[in-house]
């Protein structure tokens, strides 16, 4: 799609490179914007779409290196992609805000919150987060993932559910994908989070039961990050939990709704 181009009538146009706009509307009260994990672009976010009431606008962060930026050179550093990420987002912040972040994204959704809030702009009416461990409870592997060999680093990807075995019975697929998984662990695994006081706006965490990397106690730690609501939600799934948390999602959305989405 080329950003230019109106995607349905009398919605604005897509005019951000980084941030792609899955369901703009004319009408829309709420705004979502989700921070995909490693390896992943916008499209991640597709199957949450039959879950949201009418007036959210649905938005996903595009790294570059994927989708239509696939042309663009990928980024390493954390800080340079929410800086160029930062320089977009101004237009979306007329509506209420909620950011998302899945998985490794929640690293990056968390620093962009705070971003906000230390700029005294609009701030976020809610974090919500998915299949990761608070920021107290968070390690970084030895060595990190983003060093790990071909095989192994792939082995693992796929043991998180996120991307279909059959990427590595394509040479050129595989090599093109490991490219994009390395630069995004390295963006998660060297950006810290930041110090600072609890946030002062709900966070809200998904997980699965039978997640076998992210432990509910871990998931829990989020609980210290905010001096607001904190609530936890375990689905029925493993790691990867896009797919089961669409209804949550939607949920989250018609309860912001309701109450005018101003805390």
């Amino acid at each position: 799609m080329n950003p230019a181009t109106t995607v349905a009538a009398g919605a604005r146009p897509v005019t951000a490179r980084g941030i792609a706009r899955l369901r703009p509307a004319a009408d829309a009260r709420l705004r979502m914007l989700c921070f995909p994990h490693v390896g992943a672009g916008a499209a991640a976010f597709r199957p949450w779409l039959d879950h949201l009431p009418p007036g959210t606008d649905l938005c996903a962060v595009r790294p570059p290196g994927r989708e239509n930026r696939l042309r663009e050179a990928l980024l390493t550093d954390g800080n340079a992609l929410l800086d160029d990420l930062e320089a977009q987002v101004g237009p979306l912040l007329d509506l209420p805000l909620v950011v998302v972040g899945h998985c490794s994204g929640s690293v990056l959704a968390t620093e962009f919150v705070r971003r906000l809030v230390a700029a005294g702009g609009p701030r976020p009416v809610e974090l919500v987060v998915s299949s990761a461990e608070g920021p107290q409870a968070r390690t970084v592997e030895d060595p990190p993932l983003h060093r790990l060999p071909r095989e192994e680093l792939m082995a693992r990807v796929v043991g998180y559910g996120g991307m279909a075995g059959q990427v590595l019975d394509d040479p050129d697929l595989m090599a093109m994908f490991e490219r994009i998984l390395r630069a995004d662990y390295q963006v998660v695994e060297t950006l810290a989070y930041s110090p600072g006081p609890p946030l002062e706006l709900p966070v809200t965490v998904l997980g699965g039961r039978r997640d076998a990397f992210v432990s509910c106690p871990a998931m829990a730690a989020w609980s210290a990050e905010t001096n607001r609501e904190f609530t936890l939600h375990l689905l029925d799934a493993g790691h990867y939990v896009l797919n089961e948390a669409g209804p949550v999602i939607g949920r989250i959305a018609r309860r912001l709704l309701e109450r005018g989405a101003d805390g």
